[in-house]
Parts: C-alpha cells; sequence; structure tokens
C-alpha cells in the first residue's frame, strides 16, 4: 500500500507544481484539480477493493 500512496503522491505533486494559479487561467486550474481528485478517488476505489479481498466472508 505504501508503494502506491507513495506513486499517487509523486503524481499529485507534479500536478500541482504543473498547475497554473486561479488568477492565471482558472479553466486550468479547475481542470487540474479535478485531475487530482479523479486520481485520488480511483486510488481510493483501489484500496477499498484491496482491503475487502482480504476480508473474509
Amino acid at each position: 500500500m505504501s508503494v502506491e500512496y507513495d506513486r499517487i503522491k509523486s503524481k499529485v505533486k507534479a500536478i500541482e507544481a504543473s498547475r497554473p494559479s486561479a488568477e492565471q487561467n482558472p479553466e486550468a486550474h479547475r481542470e487540474a484539480n479535478d485531475q487530482i481528485t479523479r486520481l485520488i478517488d480511483r486510488s481510493r476505489m483501489y484500496a477499498d477493493a484491496e482491503r475487502a479481498r482480504k476480508v473474509p466472508l
């Protein structure tokens, strides 16, 4: 899990570093925020699925 966390964290930092400020380009800033949100949500979805596989029914 920590390898996946580090991978997502580095992707988020890369997006944040290249994201323009909201004053410069509000649309691009919003799109970058949406991309970060999708990335984190997808990561959480896979983490939940991984945990569910480990829990006996």
